[in-house]
This record gives C-alpha cells, structure tokens and sequence, in this order.
C-alpha cells in the first residue's frame, strides 16, 4: 500500500526565495517599531528629577568685639580712655559687653581733676569665662606700690575690688588659672606685717567670694 503523507498546519511554510527580501525588510520595521513604543513608553513612566538649586547651609553670626573676647566667646571687655591726661597718668573705664555689643556692665575710674581716678594695668579673663580681672594704677601716682585689683563677676553682673578680701595688692602682675583660681601678692610678710616689696602670696578661687 502507498502511505499518503498530510500536510498539518505544524509543518513549516515554505515560501518562494523571491518572496524572502520583502519578508525581511517587513520583519525589520516591525522589531524598529516596536522598539520605539518601549523607549517611548519608559520615557512616559520614568520619574521626573528634581532640578532645583541646592539651598546654602547658612553661616553662623561672626561677634566682633572690640576690646578682650571671654574664652567662651559671649561677653567682652572694653577698656575705654575717659580721662584728662595721657599715659601713664590717664583714667580708665571698663565695661562689659554681650556679643551683640550691649553694655551690660560699666564701671568708671575718672576722677574730677583727672589725678584721683585709676587706669587699667593688666587684665584677663579666667578661662571659665565668669570673671574678668584687672590690675589698676593711680592716674596722679598716689601709692604707686598699691595695684589696686578689681573684677567683674557675670553671675552678679558687679564689680568688686580683690583687695577688699586679700589685703593690699603690691603687684600688678596676678595670674590666673582654671576655673577661676587667681594668684596676687599682698603686702605683708610674716616678720614685717608693712612691707610692700616682697609681700606674701596669696591665692583666691573667685567663686567662693562674696
């Protein structure tokens, strides 16, 4: 018996080889189409980015001060010129300021005939930045062994005079220390209670004074 061979719809189509170029060329603008629809559409999808200019960190303030910065960088002291005369026999005044430059705190040496006042010798603040202390001199050199030595206390907002609680202060030169320890000589020595030149040390913590 002859077997008879089916064509089924699973068996590939033959087409003629003059028909193959335009098979192609249609197959290509079909993959380029298709392509385009899904550039276009991811460009459609694609979040929008943010080009707004970046806002500038601002800076912090710069405080000027005009005469000793504390250490901490909040109060100021100036030492202003308010006499007749001057240096060494000139008056002195001391003010504190905030760092907004607001006075906070003046305390004037200027005397009448500009020979009874005091100016300021040295001055410092102790670095915990509560007190500012100054050494000062007579603007007419009245006792010109007595430094008499001053400070301002921020926790009071006053002044006070050092040597209302060491005795009479013979050096100009004190130091200070952490937190607000300050070392002056006094007048005085163990053999001769009126002496002004060597004189005894003394050590005070400032926060303890009142």
């Amino acid at each position: 018996m002859t077997r008879r061979r089916f064509q089924t719809n699973q068996e590939k189509t033959h087409f003629p080889s003059s028909l193959l170029p335009m098979i192609t060329k249609l197959s290509t603008r079909n993959l380029l189409a298709s392509l385009t629809i899904v550039a276009l559409s991811s460009c459609a999808t694609a979040p929008q980015q943010s080009h707004q200019p970046q806002q500038q960190q601002p800076q912090p303030a710069k405080h000027k001060c005009s005469g000793i910065q504390s250490p901490n960088k909040t109060l100021c002291a100036r030492i202003v010129s308010v006499g007749k005369n001057a240096p060494p026999l000139n008056e002195d005044e001391v003010d504190i300021l905030d760092i907004h430059e607001h006075l906070l705190a003046s305390k004037s040496f200027k005397s009448s005939d500009g020979e009874h006042g005091r100016n300021v010798a040295k001055s410092s603040w102790t670095p915990n930045s509560r007190f500012f202390v100054f050494s000062t001199a007579s603007s007419g050199g009245h006792s010109p062994w007595h430094w008499q030595t001053y400070f301002y206390d921020r926790k009071t907002n006053s002044f006070k005079e050092l040597d209302d609680y060491t005795g009479p202060i013979i050096k100009k030169d004190f130091k200070v220390s952490a937190p607000d320890v300050v070392k002056v000589r006094v007048q005085g020595t163990p053999s001769d209670p009126s002496d002004i030149n060597t004189g005894t040390p003394k050590t005070v913590h400032l926060h303890t004074l009142h």
